[in-house]
């Protein structure tokens, strides 16, 4: 009953995907209409060729020499006309089928683009990589094989009622092989979507592992672990190599034995054909008449060989669109509410009120937190790691939702505002700063790229970056490479203070935003920060304590609530756990 069951639901899994695909091949029907138009011409032809290929031999024995050139200038011009249907039927078919490739990556992307952090959180980057590549890939590269899907069942309709009308009898014992090879098709077929998914799969680690490598190339160098990279990439590649041969064995059995079934008819064929030949029973089966069926025959398993390898294609492609379907089906876990108002220009007051958060159903992170930070203000979070700091910051722009409670900007649940319209007034500096590898002057107007140039220089010189920049060989035009390696950390900060003053937002977060820096860099990076928060409202979450002496209000969080609340000196006072992290960064410890 279970087996019944999970086969019932593999088969509605496939049906989905195979509505969901048609989908976006039914938006280019007009190109597949042309393509069909060309493949019923080829078939057409195909029908004119055989009785022509009869013509020829009949011409050819009786000796009509007239007959044999005005029949073999026939066959040289409808192969003319083939190739000009031939050339519009790839054409079309491929126009059509690159196009849902392009529709197909550009729509994975965009929605990549709109999936909640928790759901990059759990997959992989590689995983994703491979399905905007090597998946979609399999949809692309099944192109040629497109055009077949008519063309070959059309071609074996089309010359079996050709042989019909030539010799029903020997047709029949032709057509005994069909049944055989519709067999082998299905035998052979059967399991190719499921080993195509485990290669698919083993793609995507592979992927994965060159990704995670390659982004951490400085970490695998300091440890001196290329030798163990190398090893590690190896066995994964050996075992993509292992779900490759599987489904080569599968596929590769399919051609072989369709042509021994389509050899051995071919053998029935002359045996009983040859002895038609000449017979009184048989006065129009022509030597000529024989020798066109045979090469009907030859045409139609030449037709059934290609819907076999359509039967491994189309379980590759359903395979790739089932992976790239996945991901489309994912829906945000935040998203804007049906009634959503746009969040008008904010003073920048920030309240949550008993605010409670878990990851996943799981053990909560923050519990019962509540506090106000008033326009203008700047309110310091600190304790210790994992203590649940980011999370707390992380709920403003609602790259998370709250499990209980509420978050508030200038008193409006931020649940129920354009997501947009809140995290436009909002910017973020965290404390591992990721540039684009574009140029630092995209760098600094992402997020507002209709920037003036006036515009950006200010930005720049206000976060003290413009003097570094225009030291550089190309100023503000340096491509800064893949996450800003071509600068420093402390460069790649002020570039960032730089895009955030640029956005002039009236809600500032900065996560831990100067703790990676040493203390020369630090230094003209806070003076930037200092400029950064003149006059805006701002959540810090702070790492060096001596940074956040001046802020309005400190709150003290452990094991996701707040143990602590007030300014610097009277947290002082209290001798709790805010004076003893203090103290331990005076001695020239450091917090945990």
């Amino acid at each position: 009953m279970q087996k019944k069951q999970e086969t019932k639901t593999r088969d509605l899994g496939k049906r989905n995907t195979e509505k969901c695909l048609l989908r976006y091949y039914a938006e280019y029907w007009g190109l597949f209409t042309f393509g069909l138009i060309c493949t019923a011409s080829i078939a057409g032809i195909q029908y004119w060729f055989i009785q022509l290929i009869q013509n020829l031999v009949d011409a050819a024995t009786k000796h009509e020499t007239r007959l044999l050139w005005i029949t073999a200038s026939l066959i040289v011009g409808i192969h003319l006309a083939k190739w000009v249907f031939s050339y519009g039927q790839a054409y079309f078919i491929s126009s059509a089928t690159n196009k849902i490739a392009v529709r197909l990556r550009n729509n994975l992307y965009s929605h990549l683009q709109k999936l909640s952090l928790s759901y990059f959180e759990r997959t992989k980057v590689g995983h994703l990589m491979s399905r905007m590549t090597n998946d979609i890939g399999l949809i692309q590269g099944s192109a040629s094989h497109v055009i077949q899907v008519v063309s070959a069942p059309l071609t074996i309709m089309v010359l079996a009622c050709k042989i019909v009308t030539m010799n029903w009898q020997l047709s029949l014992i032709a057509m005994v092989a069909l049944p055989l090879m519709s067999y082998a098709i299905l035998k052979i077929g059967r399991g190719m979507k499921r080993l195509t998914e485990v290669l698919q799969i083993k793609l995507a680690d592979i992927a994965a592992i060159v990704q995670e490598t390659l982004s951490a190339v400085r970490i695998v160098k300091s440890f001196s672990m290329e030798g163990y990279e190398a090893s590690r990439f190896e066995d994964e590649n050996q075992r993509t190599y292992n779900a490759a041969m599987r489904a080569v064995k599968r596929s590769a059995a399919m051609t072989p034995t369709l042509e021994l079934i389509g050899v051995t008819g071919v053998v029935f064929v002359l045996v009983y054909g040859g002895s038609m030949v000449g017979s009184p029973r048989f006065p129009d089966f022509t030597v000529g008449a024989l020798m066109a069926f045979l090469v009907a025959l030859d045409r139609i398993a030449a037709s059934a060989k290609e819907i076999g390898r359509l039967n491994v294609i189309y379980h590759q492609t359903m395979a790739g669109a089932q992976r790239i379907f996945d991901v489309l089906d994912e829906a945000p876990e935040v998203y804007d509410a049906p009634d959503a108002v746009t969040l008008p220009p904010i003073h920048g007051k920030v309240e949550f009120k008993s605010v409670s958060f878990c990851y996943d159903g799981r053990k909560r992170v923050i519990e019962s937190i509540s506090f106000t930070v008033e326009p203008g203000q700047q309110v310091a979070l600190v304790g210790p790691s994992g203590a649940g700091k980011s999370t707390i910051a992380n709920l403003i722009p609602r790259f998370y939702d709250v499990t209980s409670g509420g978050v508030f900007v200038d008193g409006i649940d931020v649940r129920g505002v354009v997501l947009d319209s809140l995290r436009r007034q909002i910017a973020i500096v965290p404390q591992e700063t990721i540039l684009f590898s574009t140029s630092i002057r995209e760098n600094i107007a992402y997020g507002r790229m209709d920037a003036t140039e006036e515009e950006i220089v200010g930005a720049a010189k206000a976060a003290n970056a413009h003097d570094f920049i225009k030291g550089l060989p190309e100023g503000y035009d340096t491509l800064v490479g893949e996450r800003g390696t071509r600068l420093s950390g402390g460069e790649r900060q002020r570039v960032a203070i730089a895009r955030a003053l640029l956005k002039n937002p009236k809600l500032l977060i900065l996560d831990e935003a100067t703790s990676s820096l040493d203390v020369a860099s630090e230094a003209v990076v806070q003076e930037a920060l200092d400029r950064l928060m003149r006059d805006r409202t701002t959540l810090v979450i702070a790492h060096r304590l001596s940074t956040i002496v001046n802020a309005d209000k400190i709150l003290v969080i452990k094991q996701g609530r707040i143990v602590e609340s007030g300014t610097h000196q009277e947290l002082l006072a209290l001798g709790g756990l805010y004076a003893e992290l203090y103290a331990v960064q005076s001695r020239g410890g450091a917090a945990e």
